[in-house]
């Protein structure tokens, strides 16, 4: 699994979304997670794509804390692209092989 620390994100609407390959070889999933830095506003959205589709997720983020991002192929050879924006601009846009998870500081904006 890839695993990337992918820097501070401001609050806002956090929107990912992922675009699976059309040679993938089963369905993919996309899950983002963010708690505050207090616990609270714990969101834990999650959504499929079959080979060639695509999966969003979308949390409000109203408070510092964690976020996490995390793609999961059912095959290390599966590929994509992984999107994630905040309040409609690219943060962070590329392509992708095989599990995946990015992890973001959400801090005051």
């Amino acid at each position: 699994m890839q695993d990337r620390f992918r820097g501070n994100i401001g609050t806002g609407t956090i929107q990912a979304k992922f675009f699976a390959d059309s040679t993938n070889i089963d369905p993919d999933s996309l899950v983002a997670t963010y708690a505050a830095d207090d616990g609270s506003n714990a969101q834990a959205p999650h959504d499929e794509t079959a080979p060639g589709g695509s999966a969003k997720v979308e949390i409000t983020a109203t408070k510092p804390g964690l976020l996490e991002v995390l793609v999961r192929t059912g095959h290390d050879e599966e590929s994509g692209r992984l999107q994630v924006r905040r309040n409609g601009e690219i943060v962070h846009d590329e392509p992708i092989q095989g599990p995946a998870r990015w992890f973001y500081v959400v801090v005051a904006s």
